[in-house]
């Protein structure tokens, strides 16, 4: 419900800043399986999280609110698929929304609608093409990793761009003869 979904999104957003936490390195030393896990979660990385499963499980909290905490992953696992995608790329097909968060095809669509409606991402659901049209991401604290990819998608733009240009005052002495 309402109350429940205020709780996800809020979990959600507080784990965008982990990454850069002097928490963090104390943590490595103590215990580094909670900082992999933390990370794991922050990427939304499904793979990760359930590598590292037999060690959360021993955590009676954690274990116990294990469908929550995946839940949890494959909407950052959503937000994190539709963040890497350039903005002109972002419809989706199930299949591959699926294959990034690990869950069945046919939960892709209540996923989906999950994290619209937390805000966490803005878009539309094209149920017979089975293709989530997702035109925004709630923005997030990067890692450095992160950064690099939107740097090139930065590159990639301003190439496209000065190809534009380049086309565009090729094309001015026949607009100039007209």
């Amino acid at each position: 419900g309402g109350e429940n979904g205020g709780g996800v999104r809020e979990a959600v957003v507080s784990t965008q800043s982990t990454g850069a936490h002097p928490l963090l390195d104390a943590l490595k030393v103590a215990c580094p399986w909670i900082v992999e896990l933390l990370l794991a979660f922050n990427r939304g990385d499904m793979d990760k999280l359930e590598e590292l499963q037999p060690q959360w499980t021993q955590q009676p909290d954690l274990a116990r609110n294990e469908v929550a905490l995946k839940q949890k992953c494959a909407l950052l696992g959503l937000m994190e698929l539709t963040f890497t995608r350039a903005s002109s790329s972002r419809s989706i097909p199930f299949h591959e929304v699926a294959k990034a968060v690990k869950l069945p095809v046919e939960e892709v669509e209540l996923l989906v609608m999950k994290a619209i409606s937390l805000n966490l991402v803005r878009g539309s659901i094209d149920e017979c093409d089975k293709v989530v049209n997702l035109t925004w991401v709630q923005p997030r604290v990067l890692d450095l990793k992160q950064i690099g990819e939107m740097n090139n998608r930065i590159k990639e733009w301003s190439a496209a761009v000065e190809k534009t240009v380049a086309e565009v005052e090729g094309k001015i002495p026949e607009l100039l003869a007209s």
